[in-house]
């Protein structure tokens, strides 16, 4: 069996969530830097919203969205997702899902379109979005395998 990602409306959710916690998350940490600061202040939005994301990720396999969601983050072997796979996911995220670059079309058509239900950010990092009730069996994580 080869390990297919979750493309139902949960992920679009837990989308939307995370988008709304990283972005206060950026506002609030904006919010604490003085006027005086206003390079720091436009560095932090980027920072405090994709750390969001890329923190959360690498410490607890999934963000508050997919949490609340019942969604993981999982890389191809089974195991959780690493510092190393988040930040690859972070990362494409400013281009996937970039307000001045289509917004989330891209992630999203790429995610309906791919054979995994990844999105570019899963395909480069090895892992893939699925829910946290699956379980993985040995036959599972044979990469490139069908059935």
């Amino acid at each position: 069996m080869n390990i297919v990602g979750d493309a139902t409306k949960a992920r679009a959710i837990a989308a939307f969530i995370d988008n709304l916690l990283a972005s206060a998350f950026m506002l609030f940490v904006v919010a604490i830097v003085p006027e005086s600061l206003p390079a720091v202040k436009g560095s932090l939005i980027i920072v405090g919203y994709l750390g969001y994301f890329a923190v959360l990720e690498a410490t607890w396999s999934r963000t508050v969205g997919k949490y609340f969601q019942g969604l993981i983050v999982r890389k191809l072997d089974g195991s959780r997702c690493d510092w190393k796979a988040a930040i690859i996911r972070t990362l494409l995220r400013i281009v996937e899902v970039n307000p001045v670059l289509f917004g989330a079309l891209p992630a999203g058509l790429i995610i309906i379109f791919s054979e995994r239900k990844q999105r570019l950010g899963d395909e480069l990092a090895g892992t893939v979005v699925v829910s946290d009730k699956l379980v993985w069996k040995p036959e599972d994580l044979a990469v490139g395998t069908s059935e």
